[in-house]
């Protein structure tokens, strides 16, 4: 079995079997996320297909250092699913997760944007590792177990880092 970051690779290079084998592994994946925020099982699906469409013709914007293969996936397919959202002008289908979910600010929103680049800013302060699990945690929306699949640590673990990243940046934001 190939690796993630050898399939993003061969997807460069227009490698339609890399793609097939990415779509086996994280497809199923893709549609819980897209069919948790969009409410809609066959909406849920357009967004699988064009995901992957999508990241097959836009590889090349993987870039490895911002986070795994299957936070670039994920981080295409939530985008996907909420341009479906305010295509039609409704709100993410979630469970009190809305505020993580939220729109890029305009510019004449700066409290908000302050804000964002604030907590942007404790969050850069954090170790690369400790950055990608938060992300997947509070921007992908994945579980403290999905977590732990994906960049295979323990459940344990996970929990522990994103408890210590957290508190790292609860700090980092009360000193500013």
């Amino acid at each position: 079995m190939t690796d993630e970051p050898t399939l993003m690779l061969r997807l460069r290079h227009g490698d339609e079997a890399a793609l097939a084998e990415l779509y086996a592994r994280l497809g199923g994946h893709v549609h819980a996320l897209a069919w948790k925020l969009l409410g809609d099982r066959e909406e849920a699906q357009e967004v699988v297909q064009d995901t992957f469409d999508r990241v097959y013709r836009r590889a090349y914007q993987y870039r490895p250092e911002l986070g795994s293969p299957r936070a670039f996936v994920y981080t295409v397919a939530r985008n996907e699913a909420l341009s479906r959202l305010r295509a039609r002008g409704a709100r993410p289908v979630l469970d009190g997760n809305e505020d993580l979910l939220g729109e890029v600010p305009s510019p004449s929103s700066s409290p908000e944007l302050d804000t964002r680049m604030v907590v942007q800013g404790a969050l850069v302060r954090l170790s690369e590792h400790d950055q990608a699990l938060i992300h997947d945690s509070f921007f992908l929306g994945l579980s403290h177990g999905e977590i732990a699949s994906t960049h295979a640590l323990p459940l344990g673990t996970v929990k522990t880092r994103v408890r210590r990243a957290l508190a790292r940046m609860r700090r980092t934001l009360e000193g500013s």
